[in-house]
C-alpha cells in the first residue's frame, strides 16, 4: 500500500513549515563566525540569543550591508548589526497570514512563537513554496 504525503496548504498553520530549533549565535560572536554559521547550515538567518532568550535576528543581508559599509567581519559583533525589533508570528497562524505579516513588515525571516517563546523560524521562500504549490495544484 502506498501512502501519499498531504500537501501543505496556505491555510495550514505556519508551524507546519517552520524550522524548529533554528540556528543561533551569541551577541558577542564575530560577524565572521555568523557568516560561517550561515554557510555551514545553508541558511539565510540566525537568531541572536542571550541567556533570557532571543534578542535579535541576523540575516545574510545584514552581513552584506555591514561589509559594504566598511565593517570588519573579524572584529564586528552580531549585536552590532542584528535586527533587535523582531517581527514575530504565532505558531498557529496560517501560512498566508505569516506571509502577509512578512510582506507588510518588509522582512524575509519570521521568528515563530508560542506565547513568548520562540519555537521556530520561517523564511519567505518557505511561504512562497506553499503558495506556488497551491496555485499549481
Amino acid at each position: 500500500m502506498t501512502t501519499t504525503a498531504r500537501r501543505v496548504l496556505p491555510t495550514d498553520p505556519v508551524r507546519s513549515i517552520m524550522v524548529e530549533e533554528p540556528a543561533a549565535v551569541g551577541p558577542g560572536d564575530s560577524l565572521l563566525a555568523v557568516a560561517e554559521e550561515l554557510v555551514a547550515g545553508g541558511i539565510g538567518a540566525v537568531l541572536v540569543r542571550a541567556p533570557g532568550g532571543p534578542i535579535g535576528l541576523l540575516s545574510e543581508r545584514d552581513l552584506v550591508t555591514a561589509f559594504a559599509s566598511g565593517g570588519d567581519l573579524g572584529s564586528g559583533q552580531a549585536a552590532d548589526v542584528m535586527t533587535a525589533d523582531l517581527v514575530t508570528g504565532g505558531s498557529g497562524e496560517t501560512i498566508t497570514s505569516a506571509g502577509r505579516r512578512m510582506d507588510e513588515a518588509g522582512v524575509r525571516h519570521l521568528p515563530v512563537c508560542d506565547g513568548e517563546i520562540v519555537v521556530g523560524l520561517v523564511a519567505q521562500r518557505d511561504v512562497l513554496a506553499v503558495l506556488i504549490g497551491a496555485v499549481d495544484g
